[in-house]
């Protein structure tokens, strides 16, 4: 357990950054980093997009051949810095950083891991005191999860109850009867024959007005229609 005196007196985010600097945390982030991104299939493109530009500079002008490395190397980072060739190499590389560091959750909750570390050392905790917590951090966060899910599961399991209810309190549908389209002969041949029994149908002369029936009953033509 070190002395109180020997602690800093104002424990900050300042501190804290200062500290991984100096312990030599941030070297080793930024080379393992870089590690990574040169076995990464991004460091592969941005390769072959640097090849493709040096060689259409070339072919636009041999000359650059002729030049010394030094020159050759500034022209090259010039032209990669001020895009004139529309390439957009550096938005390969801004691309990488952006979804490997700055959003990526696992290398926010590593570097939360590296700074925890220093501040319990920076306040005198044990490791054995720094475990426990850890344990006790890392049931709290198991218990969270696990409630969250049981209120999800009661969530939906009440949506799909109440979804049941609905059903169950909606009237029931009636069925209707089925409807025909009868031709204009045939429905005005079912409606007579509703009428008192009798088959009314009536027929129109071809070029004439005048109509005549036919009695079902007696099988003839009714005599006040009969046309000679």
């Amino acid at each position: 357990m070190p002395n109180q005196a020997d602690l800093p007196q104002k424990i900050d985010n300042k501190y804290l950054t200062l500290i991984y600097k100096k312990n030599g945390s941030f070297d080793k982030q930024r080379k393992r980093l870089l590690a990574n991104f040169k076995t990464s299939q991004t460091h592969s493109n941005l390769l072959l997009k640097l090849k493709l530009m040096v060689e259409s500079k070339i072919k636009a002008d041999p000359s650059i051949l002729m030049k010394n490395k030094g020159k050759m190397a500034a022209l090259i980072q010039g032209e990669i810095i001020s895009n004139n060739s529309g390439s957009n190499i550096l938005d390969i590389v801004d691309k990488d950083i952006q979804e490997k560091i700055i959003d990526s959750p696992e290398f926010h909750d590593s570097l939360k891991v590296e700074l925890k570390d220093i501040r319990r050392k920076a306040l005198g905790i044990s490791d054995e005191d720094y475990a426990k917590q850890l344990d006790e951090e890392a049931k709290a966060q198991k218990e969270e999860a696990e409630r969250k899910q049981r209120e999800q599961a009661e969530k939906e399991l009440a949506y799909k109850n109440n979804f049941k209810v609905k059903q169950l309190a909606a009237p029931p549908r009636q069925a209707r009867p089925p409807r025909f389209n009868l031709p204009t002969r045939e429905r005005d041949s079912y409606r007579g024959r509703a009428n008192n029994g009798r088959h009314t149908d009536r027929y129109e002369r071809p070029g004439s007005s005048q109509q005549w029936s036919h009695d079902d009953r007696n099988g003839r033509p009714s005599s006040s229609h009969m046309m000679y």
